[in-house]
């Protein structure tokens, strides 16, 4: 009996000390508080930008912790209109067990009215469940458009080209057209429609508030068909909205033979000092694949003079695809305007001849 019981007295003492001892030693608490706050990863906000009618801004991050901590999660947005939209953040279902969870929100920016951009910017905290807070995060922003201008195109009307018919050897064409905005307009052009089906534009310039005026010189046509040249007007506003109109066709004739001739800046020559000399620049054109027996020949005024001529006129032969140039001389010797024609011809006869008016004015000197 007295063995038995100081084998019990032995259990208790060593129960006692165990207990002791377990008391003595601190338990392990759960990874949370100031030792181990939350930690914000990957934040993410999408898309940058948005059109000026607003739509969905996503935010979403990672946030870790302990498997026995709690933890809140907020994002808050402000805009640069002053506009203040707290919220928390719920863990995705895939991860709402996992260490790491993803959180995820949705914002709905409301259309802007304004002119100029609007920014939502994201922060994001995160708090656990012992009162320990992470650093907040700047997660990013989303730029909300402006809105455009409330504004009308231009009215461009009264689209024209003039001449519609030139000769083989191209010229000149004037384009025009009124062109109108309640704001401004800012550019006027017109793109013509070359035979190989490129554009040239052509830029119009003011001549009153409304209406606008360029020009525009067509190359010779070598072809027997005729050559069509489209053309049409745009106009632009301040905003860079833009209209147009189209100014019909001017077409450049065909020739009737290889031979062709054009006049530099065309035969009106136009006004010249009495006793100074104007020149122009003659250039004859073989198209065809012969040579060809050819005269130039003056008629009318005195005034006009071809350089190197014998009697008024200038024999010579043009090898084929080949071209020569000729001087032509204008010196008034009177107060009065001048007229007189110049005339390509073959030899043989085999194309009809080509005649081109010629005029020029002589005018006083300066005083």
């Amino acid at each position: 009996m007295r063995a038995f019981t100081s084998q019990r007295r032995g259990i208790i003492i060593a129960l006692t000390a165990l207990a002791a001892l377990l008391l003595a030693v601190p338990a392990t608490a759960a990874a949370c508080g100031e030792e181990s706050p939350p930690v914000i990863t990957n934040p993410k906000v999408t898309p940058g930008t948005l059109p000026w009618e607003g739509g969905t801004i996503r935010i979403e991050v990672e946030v870790e912790v302990d498997y026995d901590c709690g933890v809140t999660v907020y994002e808050e947005i402000t805009s640069s209109e002053g506009g203040y939209y707290p919220s928390e953040m719920g863990a995705t279902e895939e991860t709402v067990n996992q260490k790491r969870k993803t959180y995820r929100v949705e914002f709905g920016a409301p259309p802007n009215y304004q002119e100029w951009p609007v920014y939502y910017q994201v922060t994001i905290s995160a708090t656990d469940s012992e009162g320990a807070s992470a650093e907040p995060v700047f997660a990013g922003e989303t730029e909300v458009a402006g809105a455009p201008q409330f504004d009308e195109a231009p009215y461009v009307s009264n689209a024209a080209v003039t001449p519609r018919n030139l000769v083989t050897e191209g010229g000149w064409v004037t384009i025009s057209a009124d062109i109108s905005d309640n704001r401004s307009v800012s550019y006027a052009f017109a793109n013509v429609t070359l035979p190989d089906e490129t554009l040239k534009e052509v830029p119009l310039e003011p001549v009153s508030s409304s209406h606008f005026v360029g020009h525009f010189k067509a190359p010779p046509n070598y072809g027997a068909a005729a050559q069509k040249y489209p053309v049409t007007v745009y106009g632009q506003d301040d905003i860079g909205q833009e209209s147009s109109e189209g100014a019909g066709a001017f077409s450049v004739a065909g020739r009737p033979g290889p031979l062709s001739i054009e006049i530099e800046r065309g035969g009106a020559i136009g006004n010249v000092t009495v006793g100074r000399t104007a020149t122009r620049l003659i250039t004859v054109h073989n198209s065809g694949a012969k040579s060809i027996k050819s005269s130039l020949a003056l008629a009318g005024s005195p005034w006009f003079v071809l350089r190197n001529s014998i009697g008024r006129k200038i024999e010579f032969s043009i090898g084929p695809n080949a071209s020569r140039s000729f001087w032509l001389e204008f010196t008034p010797t009177a107060l009065t305007t001048a007229t007189g024609s110049l005339t390509l011809s073959r030899a043989d006869g085999a194309q009809p001849p080509i005649t081109r008016s010629l005029s020029g004015k002589g005018i006083p000197p300066a005083s």
